[in-house]
């Protein structure tokens, strides 16, 4: 993450597969330079984070939901 923690509006960066926060890693400092908060989560499954062993996890529903939860963690119910 880069940027105003709380005043900018958010920008989430997202990837698939096989990539990682690390794909984004220009666009957050130029984001963040231009007025953005910008996050770059790795996505569920992907660096360190939980790695479910059950394939229906990780379904559009799943992975959208983690998104929004990144987003209120940080403070925002809006994001780009």
């Amino acid at each position: 993450t880069s940027g105003n923690y709380g005043d900018n509006p958010l920008v989430l960066l997202l990837h698939g597969w096989p990539e990682s926060w690390y794909s984004w890693r220009h666009q957050i400092s130029a984001l963040s330079s231009n007025g953005y908060y910008a996050c770059a989560p790795d996505m569920r499954g992907y660096g360190g984070t939980d790695k479910p062993l059950e394939t229906h996890e990780y379904n559009v529903q799943k992975v959208s939901l983690d998104v929004v939860e990144i987003a209120k963690c940080l403070g925002y119910d809006r994001f780009v």
